[in-house]
């Protein structure tokens, strides 16, 4: 029985989760796949991030020395996120659903 993305039995799952290439600040990373995308962000210590969806901020964080927090984000065929933070070299992967 083959896999099924999220809420679409007929939707076949993609693979592994791929590291996601993050440019300068504030990033849009907009999901071109036919599925539902998991986004999982994590903005080094130190440094401040805030993440929108369709014009709204989904979260605001200040990330304290020597701690890494991870966000994640839910995002539906043709829809973008906006990833905007202050410092250091974020990481982003994306796992199809």
């Amino acid at each position: 029985m083959p896999q099924r993305g999220v809420g679409d039995a007929a939707v076949s799952v993609a693979g592994n989760p791929q590291l996601v290439t993050v440019g300068a600040s504030p990033f849009t990373y907009t999901n071109q796949s036919q599925n539902v995308e998991t986004l999982y962000f994590s903005q080094p210590a130190g440094a401040t991030t805030t993440v929108a969806k369709a014009g709204i901020t989904l979260a605001s964080i200040l990330t304290p020395a020597a701690t890494t927090i991870p966000i994640t984000v839910f995002v539906g065929p043709g829809q973008s996120v906006v990833f905007t933070y202050s410092a250091g070299a974020p990481t982003l992967t994306r796992d199809v659903l």
